[in-house]
């Protein structure tokens, strides 16, 4: 079985991996550069200690006598060894045209190595390479052409070769080291940062179903650790809010199924207590059968707000013209309106579209529907109309109704909650939070408009299914009367 690692640990190797990384690339740089540096500085100091000499010697050559010159030329080289640093190893030698020894002093004494021949030809005049004269380090050797034959300067590299591996050691015992560091360094960094994230996951072990008010802490440096607390916050108080609203769902259904179902009970225990006829039975029955219809139009409203809020079915999603949805909804209700006494009205319906269920989409907009001509009185009037604006489709129902106060319109969306002049209608003030929901699952939401005395106008926004140049376009109006002034389109 694998072993886990604790996030710290994992953090702490990824930071040292990291710095591994690092260090070794830096590591090969540095020590390319100094190998660089240092054979540099080799080649340089050979080549300057022959030049140095061809110079001296040609300026001899033209002053004095070839048996001057060599007397001159063996004193020079004698003394260019016995001052050079014992450590350099040099050693000089002068040849003449043929390649034959002429003079020697210093390390070359026993080499006797030989000029190369593309100098000897006359082809180039200068040649710098290594041999191996002796140990396990090579010696640097300048050869130049000078005055009646050739100067070869030879330097050690032992010198600059162990100058090179202490570098070299510097940098590999310095590599665990570092390592060790980072690792440290790293694990502490990691305990460091996890510590937040272990004050966030103790406040979340504390927090239950019965302990839904304690929010997790944030330091106030705004970072991501702070952001993830402010998320979790933000979503325990999505959770609460959920939870306070089923709390008074269960509360407010439980009230509102017991109503009927007490007056059942009711009227089937007065009628068991003594013989009835068979109309007065036929009476009880009926009205039994009226409070059923009632409790079951509840309960069938609660499964649509359950539905709802689960979202769509991605099955039946698709691309819905929302004018026909609309004259539809309108032709429903206008035998409803007109038998009230209610003035029904379409206004401009754009030949737009969205995406979503149409059967939901007629629900939505039923509801609204319904609940205006519920609450109009005859005499008043209510408009259907819609229009785009931007990259949503607005649609509108205003009526000329009572309107709602404003502590009514606050609560308008609850659950069971119906205006505080309305509790005696039939319903169960389920069919504007329907609404509401259909209208989030589709991506948009419903807003409501009203004033005592002066109607209600609820909106409802939809984003457009994709902006289509052209859709503001507007369709006829089914109805060819004259909306109200009063009454917003």
């Amino acid at each position: 079985m694998a072993m886990k690692l604790s996030i710290g640990v994992r953090w702490a190797l990824r930071y040292t991996v990291a710095m591994s990384v690092t260090l070794t690339i830096f590591a090969i740089v540095i020590y390319t550069r100094v190998e660089h540096r240092i054979n540099r500085e080799a080649h340089l100091v050979a080549e300057i200690q022959s030049r140095d000499l061809l110079e001296s010697l040609r300026t001899q050559s033209a002053e004095h006598a070839p048996d001057q010159v060599r007397t001159w030329l063996a004193g020079r080289m004698r003394r260019m060894v016995e001052e050079s640093d014992p450590h350099l190893g040099l050693g000089v030698e002068y040849l003449d045209r043929e390649g034959r020894r002429v003079l020697v002093a210093g390390s070359l004494a026993d080499a006797g190595v030989p000029v190369p021949v593309d100098l000897l030809r006359g082809e180039r005049d200068a040649s710098l390479r290594a041999v191996n004269l002796d140990g396990e380090y090579a010696h640097l050797l300048s050869v130049v052409a000078a005055p009646d034959g050739f100067l070869q300067v030879a330097i050690h590299t032992k010198r600059y070769a162990e100058n090179l591996a202490h570098v070299r050691d510097v940098l590999l015992f310095a590599f665990p080291v570092m390592l060790l560091f980072t690792g440290g360094l790293g694990w502490l960094l990691a305990r460091g940062s996890l510590g937040s994230i272990a004050a966030i996951t103790g406040a979340a072990k504390r927090i239950s179903g019965s302990n839904l008010r304690e929010s997790i802490p944030t330091t106030g440096s705004e970072d991501e650790l702070d952001e993830l607390a402010q998320t979790l916050n933000a979503m325990m108080q999505r959770i609460r809010e959920g939870l306070e609203r089923m709390h008074r769902f269960n509360a407010n259904a439980a009230h509102e199924i017991r109503t009927p179902l007490s007056t059942i009970c009711g009227q089937i225990e007065v009628a068991l207590q003594e013989a009835r006829d068979p109309e007065e039975y036929r009476q009880v029955l009926e009205r039994v059968l009226k409070q059923a219809h009632h409790l079951a139009g509840g309960v069938n409203a609660m499964l649509r707000l359950s539905r709802s809020e689960a979202g769509l079915d991605p099955e039946h999603v698709e691309r819905v013209v929302v004018a026909p949805v609309l004259e539809t909804v309108l032709e429903f209700f206008e035998p409803v309106a007109s038998e009230r006494g209610i003035s029904l009205e379409a206004g401009e319906i754009p030949d737009a579209s969205v995406r979503g269920d149409e059967s939901w989409l007629v629900q939505l907009f039923s509801n609204l529907l319904d609940n205006a001509v519920k609450y109009c009185a005859s005499g008043d009037r209510i408009r259907l109309g819609a229009e785009v604006h931007g990259r949503w489709l607005l649609v509108r129902v205003a009526d000329t109704g009572p309107g709602l106060s404003p502590e009514d319109l606050a609560g308008l969306f609850e659950r069971f909650q119906r205006g505080s002049h309305h509790r005696s209608r039939p319903g169960f003030g389920l069919g504007l939070p329907i609404a509401q929901e259909i209208a989030r699952a589709h991506g948009g939401r419903v807003e409501a408009e009203s004033h005592p005395g002066k109607g209600a106008t609820f909106t409802v926004w939809l984003p457009l299914a994709e902006p289509v140049a052209g859709e503001h376009a507007a369709r006829e109006p089914r109805s060819r009367r004259e909306p109200d002034p009063g009454i917003r389109p």
